[in-house]
């Protein structure tokens, strides 16, 4: 059964050609964006500890009165963390790597010209790949490999500051949760936006 808020997105998109007709609208534009992302929460870091890198794209609609509405896709990957147990008998090797699909929009209230503050909500599919190396007798490897996948709702903080008039810097931080134990998956990412 699908969950509710995984239609949350396609909703904000589906809400933006009756915004457009209304006498509010000011402008629209398309664009795409990159960012460093790193774990926040101890969970995440533990199963990769080093930050990550985020492509994505971005339409801003920009409605009277300071209001923008920012639809996003995001496509993040963390380096692969590597741990190894020498401490039995059989020394055995874990590696993992996450990423995510992020569908999502962020909404945000310009403060002035330059600065805006907001929240961004998005829909994660995150996606663990794990491969686990045993060596029962030295020389002889056996390994096992295999890929989870969860969708879970995204939500935090989004602050920018707009650079030129086509490029804008951004902070965010985004709380959400992964695994079979929904543990928390927090990350916080900087990055840059460019609209054509």
């Amino acid at each position: 059964m699908a969950r509710p808020q995984r239609y949350l997105p396609l909703v904000c998109l589906m809400a933006l050609p009756g915004l457009h007709a209304s006498e509010v609208y000011v402008s629209g534009k398309l664009g795409v964006h990159g960012a460093l992302v790193f774990p926040a929460s101890p969970e995440l870091r533990h199963t990769t500890d080093a930050p990550g890198l985020s492509l994505g794209l971005h339409g801003t609609w920009t409605f009277a009165g300071g209001h923008e509405l920012r639809p996003r896709v995001d496509l993040a990957a963390f380096s692969c963390q590597s741990q190894t147990s020498y401490g039995s008998a059989t020394p055995q090797s874990l590696d993992t790597w996450v990423r995510s699909l992020a569908l999502g929009a962020d909404y945000l209230y310009r403060l002035d010209d330059r600065w805006a503050l907001g929240v961004g909500v998005q829909e994660l599919r995150w996606s663990v790949t794990s491969t686990n190396r045993i060596t029962p007798i030295p020389g002889s490897t056996v390994s096992v490999s295999g890929t989870a996948h969860w969708w879970r709702l995204g939500l935090g903080p989004v602050l920018t500051y707009r650079i030129t008039r086509h490029a804008e810097a951004e902070v965010r931080y985004i709380v959400s949760h992964c695994g079979q134990e929904n543990q928390l998956a927090s990350t916080a990412s900087t990055g840059l936006l460019w609209r054509f």
